[in-house]
This record gives structure tokens, sequence and C-alpha cells, in this order.
């Protein structure tokens, strides 16, 4: 750690203001966090508001190189409630960026982290208020706050000020996208979540929609971030608009063929994010067409382990050939309810020429941390079949079904609401153990040939 500077300035210039002050309280002690010793901390000139500007300088930092102030406030009082974080950022030749930063602790135990990152105020003479509000968890004891400099520049901060977000009355609530938004993925969590009994939702949810009201949509995704991590499933996520514009517009990988010897094959499938009707068609007509093209193979290897998930029914579509026509799991609800038994055809897309009947040829699956979400379920749907082994390590945990809902702002939220059961019914709740555990990708890879030699 860089060394420590410390600067004493009143408490106007940091510290809580419940409401307006008499004269100077107590000071209060702003701290330089300065990792590479290049960055300086000053008392400015008077501000606006008469207070004591903070000053934040560097000449000589690398673009990569940044520093902080610093300061703590107990959270006593302010538990369950939102906190406002406010300056005005004034910086001279500043291209890297300076913003406002915010950490939650219990104890020393760090709980949540924020910073206007996304949003720098960065140029050769700018001026702009930044501000940021977080939610205040019940077991919090002390924020700390500050600016934030990264690469060379000077920021000067005026009315640096931290305090609770006073609510809105009512009559005057806000029916904003954003609170629509909050209010949605709130619901949604609260009755199709597998663990949403975790979570106090009557104490919860008022300061939520009074973040939503009056943050930035950094500040709402974060907040739903945290909530759904609250729920400690490991599987639930979510994705602003954004994000799920720039993944509609990526292209999609299809599955590979791999001759691994002139009677033993291999297919790799990839994750798949697309739920169009002609994606999922695409993707299910190459596995399919992999099988017919390669008819003569005495065994296959499918290879999950670069699959990271998405759309589970074009997977199993694309291996129908393997997993024929039968049953191949459920889905469980957290009231005990199971789903129609999972088969081998993708929804929303008409089933094309069922292919060569492989379905008792020998596979041998390789598995590896990579495989998650919709490639565990594949793994799950492979296993019972006949003459089927497993190879590899396990995988990365999500066995989980996840409920996928378009939020009004137009993000994604994606909840884990139901548990994954293979065709025996038997539960899983964490990784898909292979049966052969192999850590070396060529290894599982040569054991998985010599098991398929066997069944031949």
């Amino acid at each position: 750690m860089g060394e420590l500077k410390r600067l004493v300035l009143p408490v106007g210039a940091g510290g809580l203001l419940m409401g307006p002050t008499q004269g100077f309280a107590n000071p209060v002690q702003w701290e330089l966090f300065d990792p590479q010793h290049q960055f300086a901390l000053s008392e400015g000139a008077p501000c606006p508001d008469g207070e004591k500007a903070v000053v934040l300088h560097s000449a000589t930092a690398s673009p990569t190189q940044y520093a902080v102030t610093q300061t703590a406030l107990s959270t006593d009082g302010l538990q369950n409630k939102v906190l406002r974080l406010r300056a005005q950022l004034s910086v001279q030749d500043v291209q890297a960026g300076a913003g406002l930063w915010m950490t939650l602790y219990d104890g020393t135990k760090q709980i949540g982290f924020r910073n206007t990152q996304k949003d720098m105020v960065r140029g050769q003479s700018v001026t702009r208020m930044q501000e940021m509000v977080v939610w205040v968890p019940p077991q919090a004891t002390r924020v700390v706050y500050g600016v934030l400099l990264r690469g060379p520049g000077t920021v000067t901060a005026c009315g640096l000020h931290v305090g609770p977000v006073v609510p809105a009355g009512k009559q005057n609530a806000d029916q904003s996208v954003a609170v629509q938004t909050m209010a949605f993925a709130i619901n949604t969590m609260r009755t199709q979540a597998l663990h949403a009994s975790l979570i106090d939702w009557e104490s919860r949810t008022p300061p939520l929609l009074e973040l939503a009201r009056v943050g930035s949509a950094d500040d709402l995704y974060a907040e739903i971030r945290t909530l759904l991590a609250d729920l400690h499933d490991g599987h639930s996520f979510v994705m602003p608009p954004d994000t799920v514009r720039k993944l509609a517009a990526q292209p999609e990988q299809m599955p590979v063929f791999t001759k691994k010897a002139p009677d033993i094959g291999s297919i790799s499938l990839p994750f798949l994010m697309s739920h169009s009707a002609e994606g999922m068609k695409e993707f299910s007509r190459t596995g399919q067409q992999i099988f017919a093209q390669a008819a003569a193979m005495r065994g296959w290897i499918v290879d999950l382990r670069h699959d990271r998930g998405g759309n589970m029914w074009p997977m199993v579509q694309a291996l129908r050939p393997l997993l024929g026509s039968g049953e191949l799991g459920f889905f469980e609800d957290r009231a005990g309810k199971r789903s129609a038994p999972w088969r081998a055809v993708a929804q929303g897309v008409v089933p094309q020429d069922d292919g060569p009947d492989l379905s008792h040829v020998p596979v041998a699956v390789l598995l590896g941390p990579q495989t998650a979400s919709a490639g565990e379920a594949v793994a799950i749907a492979l296993k019972g079949r006949p003459n089927t082994r497993f190879f590899g390590t396990a995988t990365h945990g999500q066995t989980s079904g996840n409920k996928s809902f378009t939020l009004p702002d137009g993000g994604r939220l994606a909840v884990a609401a139901e548990f994954e059961l293979d065709r025996t019914g038997k539960r899983y709740e964490g990784p898909v153990q292979p049966d052969v555990v192999e850590a070396d990708p060529d290894a599982a890879e040569r054991a998985a040939e010599v098991w398929l030699r066997q069944g031949f």
C-alpha cells in the first residue's frame, strides 16, 4: 500500500449532512491513498458555498496510475436507507478521468463497492456534478468514500457531501421506467427465485424503489446485482439494455465436428445465447447435419468443456440422434412441482429429420469448469443414457433452471427458479461430476477414446 497522507478540512467538505449546518462542525480527516507515490492532496480555494475544496493532483502519473482521497463515516442510523454521495468535480488536463467512489464495511469485511468509473469526468477544463446512491445493508457499520483521479492532471472537488436520501411522499412517487424496472425485478425475484425466502422483502423493497427514483442506471443495476447475489444461488444474473443489444449483435458459434479416428467422431458444443427461432434452428440443424454426415462412426465424444450456457433447447436438439426421442430430465420448482419432461426438441423449433439412430452407440462426455448453466443441463440430459461415460473435471455448478424476463427498460433478468433433475429423477444442486477424473484435457480425451474402443 502507498503512504497515507492526511488533510484536515471542515466537516462540510466531507461530513454527513443531516440538515442545515450551523457554522463549522468538527473537522473531517481526509487521507490520500497513493500506491505509486505520484499524487498530492491539498486544500483548495473556497468553493461557492464557502467551504474549502479538496484538490488531488499529479504531473507525473501514467494513465494507468491512480490515487484516491478517503474518509470514513459510521453508518449508525443509516442501515436499510439510501445514501447519496455528491460532489462538483472540476478537472484540468485530465484525460484518464476523475470520479467518486464509496465502499461499505461490516467491521473489517468489505460488503459493497461502487464508483463512477463508467461516467468519469475528463478534459482540459471541465466542471460537472457527479453523484451516486447506494443501499446500506443492515449489517453495515461504516462507509468509506472520496474522490478518484486516474492519470495526470488535477481534480478539484466542491460540495463533497454524503447523506441519506429523503424519501418521496406517496403522492409524489416516481413512476419512471427505472422505478418500474426495479419493481419488476423485485417482484420477479420474490415470486420466482428458489431462495427468495432468504430476503426480507418487506423492509428492503421501499428503499430500493427510492434508490431507483433518484439514482442512475448504473446505480439501479448495481443494486439489482446485489439483490441477486443475496439469493445465493450462484446462477441468477441481470444485463442492462446496452449489454443485451451487444449480445444480440454478436454472431453465434455453431457445433464443430472433429474426426478423432476412422470410427470415432467428436462434436463440440459452444455456448448459445440466441432465443430467436432462426438462431435456434441453425444451431440444432448444424448438429444434426454433423451426425447425418458421419453416421458410420461407431462411437462419439460430446465435448461440453467450452459450453458456458445460454439456451439449452437447441443444444439438446443438436444431439437428437444420440439422445433419441425419450425423456431426458425435468425441472422442479420450489414447491416441488415437476415440469413436463425434457425432450430433444428445442422450444419454438419444428423438429427436423431425426437423422441416424445413434441412441445406443457408446458416448463419452467431456466436462470441465467452463461447462456451466445450459451446458450443465445438456450433461444432465445425457446422464442415465445407455453406454455413456463422463470424463474430465467437475462442472461450474450452475445446475438450476433460469427463467428469463425482459425488464421494462429493455434489460434482461434471469432468475434461478427451478431445480434440474435427470431422467432418473436425481436432483442436481452443484457441479456435475465426471465418472473418470482427468485434470489434463489431453489425458481426458485419450481416456475417452480408450473407453469408447472397449465398447465396440
